[in-house]
């Protein structure tokens, strides 16, 4: 289960990066640029942008299956076998658990991006520096709401990663999420599924 939890994670990072690149970011600024930049070698500036996608998602992947399973409840197998349906309330589910895990991905993003300005790895003072924004705050409530702000610019990205991906991976978290339902739940769920077949 852990390696599928790492590939489903590698899936949506790498999803997540493509609809990010989509956006006003340091690939397109490879990509379109001339000369040289305010923001360093692009090259740099793009890898480090793509890798902190891949890498959130396979961060995301074994903690989000962290979060799904320790939810309390008795299991949902029943003699060895998972009893999922497939109505539309575990459609949507399934959606919603794409949606939210995504969520995860690009918030993870966001602080390894903001982390990459603060060690160094990109250089500071550059139009796409969140911290150059954040340290210039000259009162308080500024300093929080701004970096609520720097992580929000990959939400929107991973939001619509979630909803594209929500076909591939939403199935398997569903059944994830589904595992750990009480047994009162399970058992009900599984008279439900012999008296439709």
């Amino acid at each position: 289960m852990y390696a599928k939890l790492l590939g489903i994670g590698a899936v949506y990072g790498f999803g997540f990066t493509l609809v990010k690149s989509l956006f006003p970011t340091p690939i397109l600024l490879l990509l379109l640029a001339e000369g040289p930049s305010t923001e360093g070698n692009l090259t740099v500036l793009a890898s480090v942008y793509m890798a902190s996608g891949l890498i959130a998602g396979i961060i995301g992947g074994p903690v989000f299956g962290l979060l799904l399973l320790r939810r309390k409840g008795s299991g949902a197998e029943v003699g060895g076998l998972s009893v999922v349906r497939t109505s539309g309330a575990d459609l949507w589910r399934s959606l919603v658990l794409s949606f939210v895990f995504a969520l995860l991905i690009g918030l993870i993003s966001g602080l390894l991006t903001m982390a990459a300005y603060q060690f160094g790895i990109l250089p500071s003072g550059g139009a796409l520096d969140p911290l150059t924004l954040i340290r210039s705050s000259n009162f308080s409530p500024g300093y929080p709401l701004l970096v609520a702000w720097t992580l929000a610019r990959d939400l929107l990205p991973a939001m619509l990663a979630g909803l594209f991906l929500a076909p591939f991976g939403g199935g398997f978290l569903y059944r994830l999420y589904a595992s750990r339902r009480p047994r009162e739940d399970t058992l009900r769920n599984r008279q439900q599924f012999e008296d439709e077949f």
